[in-house]
């Protein structure tokens, strides 16, 4: 059975590129000068020095490609790209026209030199691209600020920009420093527990990027305090045993309809959460969702916002507006 229906992804690829390929430019990239790097399934990949036709598959790498490499270079990012919501990248985004999801047909027919993939996404859409003769390098979804660093300099090894990816890497490095200084007199009984909620419910438990932004932040996660893990959801016992000094409220969902502070009328008039301290004391806010889910340089934007809301007077700033933290 899986043999038919490789047989028939095949079938579809041919019709793909047949078809997609008519409009598309046939001056690809000269292999000549082609790269082999190992990527984190321990497939070897053999690409282009400097790659002209990416495809990018997931938003973390759409974020760092438009930092690494010029606009021209980059023939799709995701969809999700355009969504302001959660994209870091919603407007330069505009310079690449093509967007796509991670799909067999749309892929191949654009015939790309390099597509840019995460180790969570299916295998088989791998596997198929690979057997139509496309490079596809699959990274290690990052958990850590650490490890988005990491990957930032992989991927800029990937499409040759090295220089690129270390400058990158670095201002990053600076901005966290920065932070860092404005928190250096927080005393250990200063840092806050903090609870992020989306529109799935709450989220940070340990092992989560959320966790180690709070750590930056000198914050803590308390869906990680009480003993979740990366992939379990807060109930609202939990929530109540949690007990966070700050409450991070929905900002975003895929309907685009999320509206915080509807949630947080909603949950300062629930009776059972009124022991919670940032219920009682109306610490309730918005971050953008897209300094929080991102795995890319981006999330050092995550790590400012947390800052700002846990600790308004070390970081010195205001909201941009009435609990919303930017």
């Amino acid at each position: 059975m899986k043999r038919w229906l490789l047989l028939e992804m095949m079938i579809s690829i041919l019709i793909a590129i047949a078809v997609g390929g008519c409009g598309a430019p046939n001056d690809r990239t000269d292999t000549a000068a082609a790269h082999e790097i190992t990527d984190s399934q321990g497939h070897v990949v053999r690409v282009p020095y400097k790659p002209g036709r990416i495809v990018s598959l997931t938003l973390g790498t759409d974020e760092m490609l438009m930092s690494l490499v010029p606009a021209e270079r980059i023939l799709a990012l995701t969809y999700l790209a355009d969504d302001a919501g959660i994209s870091n990248i919603a407007e330069q985004a505009k310079q690449v026209p093509r967007k796509v999801r991670a799909e067999v047909e749309p892929v191949i027919g654009l015939q790309p030199d390099l597509v840019l993939a995460a180790d969570w996404q299916p295998p088989d859409l791998i596997q198929v691209l690979r057997e139509a003769g496309i490079a596809v390098y699959v990274y290690k979804t990052p958990s850590t600020i650490a490890e988005i660093k990491e990957t930032i300099l992989l991927i800029a090894q990937v499409v040759g920009e090295e220089q690129k990816g270390t400058e990158l890497v670095a201002g990053m490095q600076e901005q966290l420093d920065g932070i860092r200084a404005r928190l250096q007199p927080l005393t250990a009984k200063e840092e806050k527990v903090v609870v992020q909620l989306t529109a799935a419910g709450g989220v940070g438990g340990t092992g989560s990027i959320f966790e180690d932004i709070c750590r930056y932040a000198r914050a803590s996660s308390g869906a990680a305090n009480i003993g979740l893990t990366v992939n379990e959801v807060l109930t609202k016992e939990q929530l109540v045993a949690a007990n966070p000094d700050v409450l991070l409220l929905p900002a975003w969902d895929y309907s685009g309809k999320t509206d915080w502070q509807s949630y947080a009328a909603m949950i300062a008039s629930d009776s059972g959460l009124q022991s919670v301290k940032a219920v009682r004391n109306g610490q309730m806010v918005a971050v953008p969702e897209r300094y929080l889910s991102c795995t890319s340089q981006y999330i050092v934007q995550g790590v400012a916002a947390i800052a700002r809301a846990a600790h308004p007077e070390y970081m010195n700033t205001e909201p941009g507006k009435a609990g919303y933290y930017e």
